[in-house]
């Protein structure tokens, strides 16, 4: 490794962790901009409406994944997008920290919701984890399997992605995803 990209590594390790401490509009100012004031304000106008914060939660989703699309892939270098991922470009990482901040104060009010939680943790584990890999299968499963079949179909349905947050650039950001599913399991204990 080059003294050059070993410079370049420790300086994409200073942009992490993203999502720790939670982004507040007080320490980041670029977390609201002008169109979503009127959304900030009927959150805080009906901060106990379920509905209210899932639609702005949306709403906020579908807009940043568009502009993170709209973002040309060109201008990030190869190396860059294999260490960081889906994190690779400014919009993304400024797409995670707005949902990140949305989720946190959603779940302020609605701690108990699993609906939210599972979005959470999705939209978390996709950012840091990256593309999850589905497998697809053909025909049905058998009625009883061998346990030795079983065992081998448990080990094939294990979850895999691809293309996440390298562990070492990352770790900050990694430690931070640990911990909002500990979260998680102290707010929902039965939910295994």
């Amino acid at each position: 490794m080059t003294v050059e990209t070993n410079g370049s590594l420790e300086s994409l390790s200073a942009s992490f962790p993203l999502t720790l401490p939670v982004p507040t509009p007080l320490t980041h100012p670029s977390l609201i901009s002008v169109k979503d004031l009127h959304r900030e304000e009927d959150l805080l106008r009906n901060p106990f409406s379920f509905r209210q914060w899932w639609s702005a939660i949306h709403t906020t989703r579908e807009a940043q994944n568009a502009l993170v699309k709209l973002e040309p892939v060109a201008n990030i270098p190869p190396e860059t997008r294999a260490l960081l991922g889906s994190l690779a470009s400014p919009v993304a990482r400024q797409a995670l920290q707005r949902l990140t901040y949305l989720y946190e104060a959603a779940l302020a009010n609605f701690n108990g919701s699993y609906k939210l939680w599972k979005s959470y943790l999705q939209t978390r584990m996709s950012y840091v984890m990256g593309k999850q890999v589905i497998k697809k299968r053909a025909g049905g499963k058998k009625r009883l399997p061998d346990i030795k079949d079983a065992l081998e179909e448990e080990q094939e349905d294990l979850e895999q992605w691809e293309g996440g947050l390298d562990g070492v650039v990352g770790w900050e950001e990694w430690k931070a995803l640990v911990a909002t599913f500990e979260r998680a399991l102290m707010w929902l204990p039965k939910v295994s």
